[in-house]
């Protein structure tokens, strides 16, 4: 069966016997965007559109020298990706290299690059029991892994703008670029295990093997702290840094690099020449100052969530009870899933722990009590009464067996499938 949606004038090819499926899409295809334009340089103006199209959310504009820029237009709800941004920015990346572009700046209108995916449709899905949540992450994680394998592939440098807040489906889009910059405004965080999920789209195999140790990913994966741009340059998170006031200026230097725009060094030393040498405020930064409290905490010697609880208890800072305090608040469930995903994916591939993440998404696609995603997504962003019912409502009552169950290959009724990458 083939459903037809009037307003991206896209086909969705339906495969027998999931009907299911179709419905989903046809429910939230309603309110689908038109297209992202394509647009292109004009002598007047850097960046100028040659037709005057209805305006989308996802908005790829092509330059000279190569370089192309993609803005998620969505500020009202700080970029947060719905299924019909994630087909779009799908299909504006698969046109990248016919384009001839070299380099492509990503970036964010408005408060964020992007804040994550739109979880609370997602639980929408859950509870009506429709292919939402199967596809909605399928077609994220394809895309995610795509640009992870952009310039492997294509040769194109993607140019990760933090200009704001980054997050969760945001992390996604970026954080497997080979160039990341972090600004003044940058707010970055994997806050997934306070609404009952785990942090997703690569990030338990980028956490494995920050630069700062898999300590400091393990941290940052099961508190969800949030980062400004001095921790996120220190834990290897961004890889530059540059002042917000100097990104226009750094737009145009890409520019001019004409062949070399798909090189990473030049771009990374054009990056270096536009910032001038600047470093970002350090003053609320926490990851130095406690590294070795972190290691101690968060270290291989902590080979379960309980010994981490132990050990924070144990160092008596107020760092560490400030820590405590955050895992407490978060799912048990969620804190022992991610940190065995954590441990799991420092010795495999990207595309392999992509494979297992998506297996995981699907096994948090089910009401309580087997998961407390739609239980957290209630607490924080519906009821807001930021009060969850967690169950098991302590990490000792999450059995090893629990833990193991989310790692289970998919069952073969599932809508979509194990993730083909």
């Amino acid at each position: 069966k083939q459903l037809f949606n009037v307003k991206t004038r896209s086909r969705f090819t339906i495969a027998q016997g999931t009907m299911q499926r179709a419905l989903g899409f046809a429910r939230h295809c309603k309110a689908a965007p038109c297209r992202g334009t394509l647009k292109f340089r004009s002598p007047g103006a850097f960046w100028r559109p040659l037709t005057s199209a209805t305006p989308s959310e996802v908005d790829l504009e092509h330059g000279l020298g190569g370089v192309s820029k993609l803005t998620l237009r969505r500020p009202k709800k700080l970029n947060s990706l719905s299924l019909p941004m994630i087909m779009d920015l799908q299909k504006q990346y698969s046109e990248l290299s016919k384009a001839g572009v070299r380099c492509l700046v990503l970036d964010g209108e408005g408060r964020a690059l992007c804040a994550g995916g739109d979880v609370a449709e997602v639980r929408h899905g859950v509870l009506d029991g429709s292919s939402y949540p199967a596809d909605f992450f399928y077609e994220e994680y394809q895309l995610d892994y795509n640009i992870a394998t952009l310039h492997e592939r294509e040769g194109i440098v993607q140019v990760s703008l933090w200009d704001g807040i980054v997050m969760g489906g945001g992390v996604g889009l970026s954080i497997h670029s080979p160039i990341r910059v972090a600004t003044e405004k940058t707010l970055f965080a994997m806050p997934e295990t306070g609404i009952g999920l785990f942090p997703d789209v690569g990030a338990t195999w980028a956490l494995s093997r920050l630069k700062a140790g898999a300590h400091v990913g393990a941290l940052l994966g099961l508190t969800g702290e949030r980062l400004g741009a001095a921790d996120c340059i220190y834990a290897g998170l961004a890889t530059h840094y540059c002042p917000s006031e100097r990104l226009p200026e750094l737009e145009q230097a890409l520019r001019r690099l004409g062949d070399q725009a798909g090189d990473v060094e030049a771009v990374s030393g054009v990056i270096a020449e536009v910032s001038g040498g600047s470093v970002p405020n350090a003053e609320k930064a926490f990851l130095a100052a406690n590294s070795d409290s972190i290691l101690r905490c968060f270290g291989e010697s902590s080979s379960a969530a309980e010994d981490i609880v132990a050990m924070l208890e144990k160092e008596g800072t107020d760092w560490s009870a400030k820590t405590l305090k955050a895992l407490h608040q978060k799912s048990p469930l969620s804190v022992k899933v991610s940190l065995e995903a954590i441990k799991r994916h420092k010795h495999v591939s990207l595309k392999e722990a992509f494979v297992t993440e998506y297996r995981l998404s699907q096994w948090f696609m089910r009401p309580p009590p087997q998961s407390d995603f739609c239980e957290g997504i209630r607490a924080v962003l519906v009821d807001k009464d930021n009060k969850p019912n967690w169950q098991p409502a302590s990490l000792k009552e999450v059995s090893r067996q629990k833990t193991d169950e989310f790692f289970a290959p998919l069952l073969p009724s599932h809508p979509r499938g194990e993730l083909q990458l």
